[in-house]
């Protein structure tokens, strides 16, 4: 193998790392639905 072929592998894979999550910090979050229940607690005491 070459040499420090690893070495800068993990490198590049660190950079490109670090970018990916810095724009990733930035990304909106979408909200999440809420779930709806199909019966209510009073119908399912009937």
């Amino acid at each position: 193998m070459a040499d420090n072929y690893l070495e800068r592998r993990r490198e590049l894979y660190e950079i490109r790392k670090a970018e990916w999550l810095k724009k990733k910090r930035h990304m909106p979050v979408k909200p999440r639905k809420a779930k709806e229940s199909s019966t209510t607690s009073q119908e399912r005491d009937i």
